[in-house]
């Protein structure tokens, strides 16, 4: 069973501007110093992040808008240690075959919502999937859902998030911090810079979004 996953913090926070907002990450590694007032953590995979971002949404209809922050690994045409804003969201792991057009797009879903997902232009393309990236070289399959751009990064959560979102009619804004390379198997790098973006997706909160310090 999974616990309570919502963190209130005190002092030296973020407040959002009223409480229409969440914010949500995997794990409290990734915002250690927890700066916004309210975290949901999900934990790691598409499945816990659509069960807890579900329950969470269904039991407070007041939130409309849900930003994610989270670290990725990097794919292409990114640098490490940038902050990037996601706006399409590919899920890795759908293969159905012969059934769906291809590689990403999910069998028995309508056209709207089967393949990649869209909330807003010009981000960042975020590919979503359970297994570790290593290899980047096997996974251009996907870039065919996109106008045939390549992805950019790679993490965990995000795709099932913005579904989530998708169909219960929120708005998804999503942050990823380029934490480590996507295309080696240096799981240390991603270690050592879990929570170097913290700083960054503060300063969005504040100058973007609305948020104040108390």
């Amino acid at each position: 069973m999974i616990q309570k996953q919502l963190f209130t913090s005190a002092g030296n926070s973020l407040l959002a501007p009223d409480n229409s907002y969440i914010v949500c990450t995997a794990l409290q590694s990734e915002l250690p110093n927890m700066a916004p007032d309210k975290i949901l953590f999900t934990g790691v995979g598409k499945v816990n992040a659509a069960y807890v971002l579900t329950r969470y949404l269904t039991a407070h209809p007041e939130v409309k808008t849900v930003i994610n922050y989270g670290t990725a690994g990097k794919a292409y045409n990114v640098n490490k240690g940038e902050l990037v804003q996601c706006t399409t969201f590919l899920q890795g792991d759908m293969d159905c075959g012969t059934l769906t057009g291809g590689p990403g797009i999910t069998f028995g879903d309508k056209d709207i919502k089967s393949g990649a997902l869209h909330f807003g232009d010009g981000g960042a393309i975020c590919r979503t999937q359970d297994q570790f990236v290593t290899d980047l070289s096997v996974l251009d399959m996907f870039e065919h859902l996109v106008r045939y751009e390549k992805f950019n990064v790679v993490e965990m959560e995000a795709y099932a998030l913005a579904k989530v979102c998708f169909e219960m009619e929120r708005d998804f804004i999503c942050y990823k911090y380029v934490s480590d390379d996507a295309d080696t198997d240096d799981n240390g790098e991603w270690e050592e810079n879990v929570a170097k973006g913290e700083p960054m997706f503060e300063k969005v909160l504040e100058e973007a979004h609305g948020f104040k310090r108390y």
